[in-house]
């Protein structure tokens, strides 16, 4: 907000004022005797008015659209799903040998872990393809793909798809870590050993000790423990009943997911 100089409110009322006499002069008498008091009342009043703070709206310029930012020579995202190429796992372990040859142990475990990462990363990856494309008719948003790595030692590493839809989405995720296996398997215990209610469920599917979950905002939830450290987790918050939840889980291969992370 930019006020007005005062100094311009001051001439602005001086000629406002000047008018109003030159106005009043000219008129012969009987014009002057049905000069509207009205008329004068308000010229008045807008020379009063300048001298009380005035404010001028400033409109700020919209932000660039993509096509402007590519004109204007700035990156334009596109909305695409951007990602950079995993580590070489050959060449990390050249690397981690030299490393460990001139007895750079440091360097050495550095590019240990890269070659892990790199590692769980393609295992990741090949999970993601054996995911379907396509659920309950909701078609996977690709962009929303994530496979995650922390490289220490397969206790780290997650993959999850998304299906999105008008009235919800589902979400299909396979974690290869002993914190969220564990914390599945401790919930499939504790609700084996303390009953089940309307909400909770403890189940077998396809052979796995499984825990369901209803709610009624987010749909329902199934986790699977399975192998030493790993767990798959299902949302479906486009399902209307257990029946349903089952169905969309056969679309996917725990066994596949099982042999491919090496679990037993």
């Amino acid at each position: 907000m930019k006020k007005i100089p005062k100094t311009m409110k001051a001439s602005i009322k001086i000629i406002l004022i000047v008018l109003l006499g030159w106005y009043m002069s000219a008129e012969p008498c009987q014009a002057q005797k049905k000069f509207s008091f009205k008329k004068g009342k308000e010229l008045l009043k807008k020379a009063k008015t300048l001298s009380e703070p005035e404010t001028v709206t400033e409109t700020k310029e919209a932000p660039p659209s993509d096509s402007q930012n590519e004109v204007n020579g700035l990156p334009n995202s596109g909305g695409k799903k951007r990602k950079l190429t995993p580590p070489d796992v050959n060449e990390q372990i050249r690397n981690a040998r030299a490393a460990f040859s001139d007895k750079s142990y440091t360097e050495s475990r550095f590019y240990i872990q890269q070659a892990i990462i790199g590692i769980e990363l393609d295992i990741g990856y090949k999970i993601l393809e054996s995911m379907p494309e396509i659920v309950s008719g909701h078609q996977a948003d690709k962009s929303q793909d994530e496979v995650y790595s922390t490289g220490a030692g397969f206790a780290g590493m997650s993959i999850s798809r998304q299906y999105p839809s008008d009235n919800g989405y589902i979400k299909a995720s396979v974690a290869n870590s002993s914190i969220l296996a564990g914390t599945a398997q401790f919930a499939v215990s504790s609700a084996a050993m303390n009953g089940y209610d309307d909400n909770t469920k403890v189940t077998r599917y396809k052979g796995y000790k499984t825990i369901l979950e209803a709610d009624d905002y987010s749909g329902y939830k199934m986790s699977v423990p399975f192998g030493q450290s790993s767990v798959f987790i299902l949302e479906c918050g486009t399902c209307e009943s257990e029946d349903q939840l089952m169905k969309v889980a056969d679309l996917y291969d725990i066994d596949e997911y099982k042999t491919l992370l090496g679990e037993q």
